[in-house]
């Protein structure tokens, strides 16, 4: 048996998962050969959009809360947009005058976090209108992609919070730059998926709980719906990984999200009583991640993401981690993470 993971584990885990999972699978991508993401592969893993936005988000809730136990109000979207501000200027987005500005903070100092991404992702448009995306008023509706979930999971992580204000922030966030249903919808799902996961929950109750919470609103995606029924019903030792059966058409974020949920789950069921290290739940995650990497980078950060708040930072394998440019700043965020929302190791 194992070691239960802290809560700053879990935290840790979350974030440095997430991101080594996407940077890995884009080196693999960039190198076009599927061994760059094994154990014998050298050199820098840098951070892909999601690695650095989720970061960006972590960092955004941490200034929240310090707020909050300062007792001062701070509005959550509006401090995440902020952030994402700052992140698309370091990125050479020119953003118009009337874009608000915000005072620097360390994150905005980390070379990893601010580097430019060998490509710019088109839904970065939404940013560089200056205006704000809301749920009243959403921006880039054209983008179905899995981006916005693959970044979301900062938003589970903050301890004690209802899964209705997880949802809750975690669409605020993906409307900053998506507008399209299956995209916020995804990324609320794993936001609230790495909720329960967090909490001590196991996968697929944490998936149930938010199945549930997704078919009762009152606009459900169907696609992201039937990707949360397709993960739990489907057989975790299957070899090939499917997708939502939906009468309608299927997005790429509900299929990135399906892709993530069967990997994690598979991962879980061949795993849950491991040891956490390279012959047990690392080999598990590492195989986990590979699996939806064949999906995307999305799905794959989903996937790391996943699996590090249910294992912890341990499980995360050691090669990827050491690899990582800027693994620091996600121990970093975990350990202010933690403390600013009074998680108890």
């Amino acid at each position: 048996m194992t070691s239960t993971p802290s809560p700053t584990s879990r935290i840790h885990g979350c974030l440095l998962g997430g991101a080594a999972s996407e940077a890995v699978v884009l080196a693999a991508d960039a190198d076009g050969t599927p061994e760059a993401t094994g154990s014998e592969a050298t050199g820098t893993l840098r951070l892909g959009a999601a690695g650095q936005l989720s970061f960006y988000t972590a960092d955004a809730l941490v200034e929240v809360l310090e707020w909050a136990n300062a007792g001062v109000y701070a509005d959550q979207a509006a401090c995440v947009w902020l952030a994402y501000l700052r992140w698309a200027e370091a990125q050479g987005v020119p953003l118009p005058a009337s874009a608000p500005s915000a005072p620097p903070r360390w994150i905005d100092t980390q070379p990893a976090t601010n580097r430019q991404l060998a490509v710019r992702p088109s839904w970065v448009a939404s940013l560089a209108g200056g205006e704000m995306g809301t749920q009243a008023r959403p921006l880039g509706p054209a983008y179905d992609d899995g981006a916005a979930a693959a970044r979301s999971a900062a938003f589970g992580l903050v301890s004690g919070t209802p899964l209705d204000a997880v949802t809750a922030m975690a669409l605020d966030g993906a409307h900053l730059t998506h507008g399209h249903p299956s995209a916020v919808q995804a990324a609320a799902a794993l936001a609230g998926i790495v909720r329960g996961l967090a909490e001590g929950g196991a996968l697929p109750g944490a998936v149930e709980a938010v199945r549930s919470a997704q078919e009762g609103a009152r606009t459900p995606a169907a696609d992201v719906v039937a990707a949360l029924e397709w993960a739990l019903e489907s057989d975790p030792a299957a070899p090939e990984i499917g997708g939502p059966d939906s009468a309608g058409p299927v997005s790429p974020a509900a299929r990135s999200l399906s892709t993530a949920l069967c990997a994690a789950l598979a991962a879980e069921a061949s795993r849950g009583d491991a040891p956490a290290d390279g012959d047990g739940r690392s080999a598990a995650y590492r195989s986990a991640v590979v699996r939806a990497g064949a999906v995307g980078a999305d799905a794959a950060a989903m996937t790391g993401a996943l699996l590090g708040a249910l294992w912890g930072a341990e499980a995360v394998p050691a090669e990827w981690a050491g690899r990582l440019e800027g693994s620091d700043i996600a121990g970093e965020l975990a350990v202010t993470l933690a403390q600013a929302s009074g998680a108890e190791d």
